[in-house]
């Protein structure tokens, strides 16, 4: 019994050694994922630094790496729809942009805040708004009448192929009626000359047997 005690004494203070290794081992790798985890956010930091000192060389006209013009290109492609999308949503906010330096300066600003250039009144840009809307609808109107008078041709056009088809086959029509009431005619004449031949014929033969018949009547008579 007493082995046996002493046996589980051991291995429960093995256990409880592995258990604290273990805590351990867990405790120095999540210390040391935390030194990797702020390095990498220390090269991430230098890493833009890097990035936009070569984008600041590209956007003077410095001459920059052929793998770095590509990332520059892109970069500065985004800028300028960022640029738009920013613009797009001042003018909804109702602000305008400067004649002179291209800024959105803000409605209720005479005077541009980058520049000092006087900023054309809202009035003006709703006019012209308004202007070129409605230039853009009269623009329409006449490609739809255009489009429309272009329908009618082709229609007409059709119709008149149509009825010239239609034509066509009423003549053709009209010449197989024609040689089909002339064949018929052509039979009919046959079979009644035929007929009257026939009736001819019956009736030379009746005459002959009657005056045969007269004949003999007489000769009986006579006797």
């Amino acid at each position: 019994m007493r082995d046996f005690f002493e046996d589980l004494g051991k291995r429960i203070g093995e256990t409880a050694e592995s258990m604290t290794n273990k805590a351990g081992d867990a405790i120095e790798i999540q210390r040391l994922k935390s030194q990797i985890r702020g390095l990498a956010r220390g090269n991430a930091v230098d890493l833009m630094e890097l990035g936009k000192t070569i984008y600041d060389r590209y956007k003077a006209g410095e001459e920059v790496e052929e793998s770095a013009r590509g990332l520059c290109d892109a970069i500065q492609s985004r800028e300028a729809s960022m640029e738009d999308y920013e613009k797009k949503i001042a003018k909804i906010k109702g602000a305008s942009e400067c004649p002179s330096c291209g800024k959105m300066v803000a409605k209720d600003m005479a005077f541009c805040p980058y520049c000092g250039e006087k900023v054309p009144e809202a009035q003006d840009e709703e006019a012209e708004e308004t202007e070129a809307e409605e230039a853009a609808a009269d623009s329409y109107a006449d490609m739809m009448k255009e489009k429309a008078a272009d329908a009618a041709e082709t229609m007409a056009d059709k119709a008149e192929e149509a009825a010239k088809k239609f034509g066509d086959m009423a003549e053709k029509a009209a010449e197989k009626t024609g040689d089909f009431a002339g064949k018929a005619a052509e039979k009919t004449g046959d079979i009644a000359g035929k007929a009257a031949e026939k009736t001819s014929e019956m009736a030379e033969k009746a005459a002959e047997k009657i005056s045969n018949a007269a004949e003999k009547a007489a000769d009986k008579l006579n006797e």
